[in-house]
């Protein structure tokens, strides 16, 4: 059953997870995670992709897809303060290639929407392959709906996007860089933008905050752009001198651990990040112990 069919049926709205969010696919994949070093970012996005099952694990013919880039700040892409274009625009491809009626890209930004959405260069990249790019101007009862959150600790309940509920995969792409408060920014952190809550409270319990919103909506499969990161100064950065090459793409259908390989990438452990720690006790994936795969192209 779609997701979207599953919200029709289901009786209690304010609980409206769709089937995948609840029941994630169970299907074997060839590896955990997929490591690929390559500065030819769309062969990298490819591999990574491939080497965690393919495109055809996640998305199927017909499904409507949510994507969420990081696309927070009025930045262009060369300082990585936004997920890269071109990973937005090969994962748009892939779902249409996968046989996706609709791909819709959004995030709740930071900044205004109608600016980083063009400086960033994502708005013109996702269009160019052929994905429905969504402003959110405001959180209103049309966009957003209530939903428990079974078990969690500081959030008992959240403002989810309705696009992300109503989809049949959710595809979480974000941008690995340092940030002030929660140490580092990568896929788990990424789902702020995906609430419609007065998020300055998050920060009052942010590890708490950022491992709940992970419990209540799963990520199908998570990319990440880390082919430059951000190590100072973030999560705006600003200067390419804040930067670090490291031309490398992550995928995983786990965000935890693809967020717990993502760290290493900065001389930091996983379980030095209060939110990886947290995610793993709550059953998001162990952080410590999964099979990887890596290759250079």
């Amino acid at each position: 059953m779609k997701r979207r069919d599953f919200l029709k049926t289901l009786a209690v709205t304010s609980f409206g997870l769709a089937a995948r969010r609840l029941f994630p696919l169970d299907i074997g994949a060839s590896t955990d995670v997929g490591v690929v070093r390559s500065t030819d970012i769309e062969a990298g996005v490819k591999k990574a992709v491939e080497l965690v099952g393919g495109i055809g694990r996640y998305i199927g013919a017909g499904d409507v897809v949510a994507v969420k880039p990081n696309i927070a700040f009025n930045s262009p892409p060369q300082y990585k303060a936004t997920t890269d274009p071109i990973v937005v625009r090969t994962i748009v491809d892939l779902c249409y290639q996968a046989g996706a009626s609709r791909v819709y890209v959004f995030d709740r930004t930071v900044s205004n929407p109608r600016l980083s959405y063009v400086t960033s260069g994502i708005e013109r990249a996702a269009e160019e392959a052929g994905a429905k790019v969504l402003y959110v101007d405001d959180v209103s009862s049309k966009l957003y709906k209530k939903i428990s959150v079974a078990g969690g600790v500081y959030l008992k309940e959240t403002l989810v996007n309705k696009y992300i509920l109503e989809s049949d995969a959710f595809i979480n792409l974000p941008v690995a860089k340092q940030h002030s408060t929660a140490g580092l920014t990568i896929g788990m952190k990424n789902l702020m933008g995906i609430s419609g809550d007065n998020r300055s409270r998050w920060h009052w319990d942010i590890h708490q905050a950022i491992s709940d919103i992970n419990m209540a909506v799963k990520s199908d499969l998570t990319v990440v752009d880390a082919t430059a990161i951000m190590t100072r100064r973030g999560p705006t950065g600003g200067s390419l001198s804040y930067l670090k090459d490291t031309d490398t793409i992550i995928a995983s259908p786990s965000v935890a651990q693809a967020d717990a390989e993502a760290t290493l990438l900065f001389g930091i452990q996983p379980q030095d990040l209060g939110y990886l720690r947290l995610a793993e006790e709550k059953g998001l994936g162990s952080i410590g112990a999964y099979t990887r795969k890596e290759i250079s192209l």
